[in-house]
């Protein structure tokens, strides 16, 4: 029997969602503008995410002026999730990140601290990197001035969230702190060579282009002399893994990043740090936030939320 092609093992429930994304422009063929318009058009047509008992708006002091963010309550959090969204550093806000965060924040019983970093290509890297890295150590630090639990940090990042997230516990083992008790990465870009082999067997027709990738990691580094084994850009090119906090690395098997994701978890498991690894079949890059669309992105959520409030309160 000939073997299913690639398009085959898309889930039924995001084949239409599929085609649809198949026929618009790429990355690199729109501007940074229509590109910020198309998922602040798909947020709004998702379902919000749940009440929280406190909501609230701040900005925190960073290295080249304020930084928004936005602070999830539940009552009786134990700890404190820094969240950084997706959007190949070239896009997604606040208010994209919303109902993924609200849910988090519920399922995990935790505070949620998500951050509005500056995007590329008018704030090319490490921009990204620098506002997560202060909004982290603010809140390690300022957390408690507005009632969050912050002795007791983790980490949480989508796509080139996920990538921020996996740089900012490397850089915390490099300085000594703060002290980040887990990370928690969704389909993280680790590998600016971009070599993985799902780069080329989900280059087209799977939501993200393999075009997508290579635009973003140019538009946030190369495109500005960052080379690609830089490890601030490519995480999975530090000099060693040892002593980084307890992962769960979640990827999507129809995703050009899917083996950027797998390498990192293989890297780290190799490197002694517990870490959990899951690909979810028949998935496509983003399927995470999909909850109330696809059953798989609110297992992932829930999945994702216990490991990290269980590393939280074992700490």
């Amino acid at each position: 029997m000939k073997p299913s092609s690639p398009p085959n093992q898309t889930h039924p429930s995001l084949r239409e969602i599929a085609a649809a994304a198949a026929v618009k422009p790429s990355l690199a063929e729109v501007s940074p503008e229509q590109a910020r318009a198309g998922i602040a058009a798909r947020t709004a047509a998702r379902a919000p995410g749940p009440r929280i008992d406190q909501v609230f708006d701040l900005v925190v002091p960073g290295p080249r002026g304020a930084i928004p963010v936005r602070i999830y309550h539940p009552a009786g959090a134990a700890g404190v999730t820094m969240a950084f969204h997706g959007g190949g550093w070239l896009m997604g806000n606040l208010d994209s990140f919303d109902a993924v965060c609200r849910h988090l924040a519920n399922d995990s019983g935790l505070a949620v601290v998500s951050v509005d970093y500056r995007l590329a290509p008018e704030h090319p890297f490490p921009a990204a990197l620098d506002d997560v890295w202060a909004a982290t150590c603010w809140t390690a630090e300022h957390g408690h001035e507005h009632g969050l639990p912050s002795a007791r940090l983790a980490v949480f990042g989508e796509s080139a969230g996920g990538n921020l997230a996996a740089v900012a516990c490397l850089l915390a083992r490099e300085y000594g702190g703060p002290r980040i008790l887990a990370q928690a990465l969704v389909y993280p870009a680790t590998d600016a060579r971009q070599q993985g082999e799902s780069l080329s067997t989900y280059a087209e027709g799977f939501m993200q282009r393999k075009a997508d990738v290579e635009h973003a990691f140019r538009t946030y580094a190369i495109d500005h002399g960052v080379t690609p084994s830089t490890w601030k850009l490519s995480p999975f090119l530090a000099d060693h893994h040892a002593g980084l906090p307890p992962a769960i690395v979640i990827t999507a098997e129809c995703d050009a990043l899917r083996d950027d994701g797998e390498a990192y978890a293989r890297k780290l498991a190799e490197a002694g740090v517990p870490v959990t690894c899951v690909r979810y079949l028949g998935m496509l890059h983003t399927f995470y936030g999909m909850r109330g669309q696809v059953d798989a992105a609110a297992l992932a959520q829930r999945q994702l939320a216990d490991m990290l409030r269980t590393a939280v309160q074992a700490a």
